[in-house]
């Protein structure tokens, strides 16, 4: 499925029916060609009384009163003009509305769900039609040990293990929270992974591979033999605990429905 597929259409029985009306509304020329042909006349015939106002066969009146009846005319060409034109906004706004009626995708992905059946009323309360999971590319959110936090820097490429068969692939950390949780001590790391051919699925198991800081060694006093105290450190290299393995996730957007 492609972005702007459509998903669906809610009823647009009655809006087909204004719109057609409207079509024919905003085609009609019968009113203007009227308008525009009276526009014409009027002002031939003022132009001849002018003609014949200066041979004196015709008097100021009724050169005024010509005049009039031309604008009359000319501002009722205008209003048919101006009718017209709010006509075609009316079928613009149809138009606009029956699209607001066609669910499209937001998204490149698949289907994985159809909330409604055929026939099934959608509410404002609950528009969610359709569930569109985009699969390439996906989003693996890890939660890491602080320690790890200045091997993590955003844009950077780095390594993850997917899947029980341990397949290697190279991701690109897409973000690195600036806060660490005070609870567990792990910072959350969000990893953009290419899926171009489908190759993982959402939901798949993954690792992030992290080249972690030399652990500082300890000193540690223990007694000698004799009795006397040893003074030679002694390392006790410290293992930092394994990254955690959280869940392939991909990026889901239910589609609604804009009353």
């Amino acid at each position: 499925m492609t972005q702007s597929q459509i998903l669906g259409q809610l009823d647009q029985t009655l809006l087909q029916a204004s719109l057609s009306i409207a079509e024919r509304n905003r085609t009609a020329m019968g009113r203007l060609n009227s308008a525009a042909a009276d526009s014409r006349l009027r002002k031939e015939r003022s132009d001849k009384l002018k003609i014949l106002f200066e041979r004196k066969h015709a008097s100021q009146e009724e050169i005024d009163r010509s005049l009039v009846e031309s604008e009359v005319s000319l501002a009722q060409l205008l209003a048919v003009q101006e009718e017209l034109q709010i006509r075609s906004l009316e079928y613009d706004r149809i138009q606009i509305q029956i699209e607001q009626r066609n669910v499209r995708s937001p998204i490149d992905g698949v289907v994985t769900r159809v909330h409604r059946d055929v026939g099934e009323f959608v509410s404002a309360n609950e528009p969610v039609v359709a569930t569109v999971v985009q699969l390439d590319p996906l989003i693996a959110t890890y939660s890491v040990p602080s320690v790890f936090q200045k091997e993590l820097k955003v844009d950077a490429a780095t390594q993850m293990v997917i899947g029980d068969t341990r397949v290697a692939a190279q991701g690109t950390i897409e973000y690195v929270s600036p806060t660490i949780d005070a609870q567990s001590g792990t910072i959350q790391v969000k990893v953009r992974l290419p899926n171009p051919d489908n190759l993982y699925r959402s939901g798949e198991k993954c690792m992030l591979v992290v080249k972690g800081e030399t652990p500082k060694t300890e000193t540690v006093n223990q007694p000698r033999p004799n009795g006397a105290p040893d003074n030679r450190p002694k390392v006790n290299p410290a293992t930092p605990a394994p990254p955690a393995r959280p869940a392939v996730k991909t990026s889901q957007s239910p589609i609604g429905i804009t009353q």
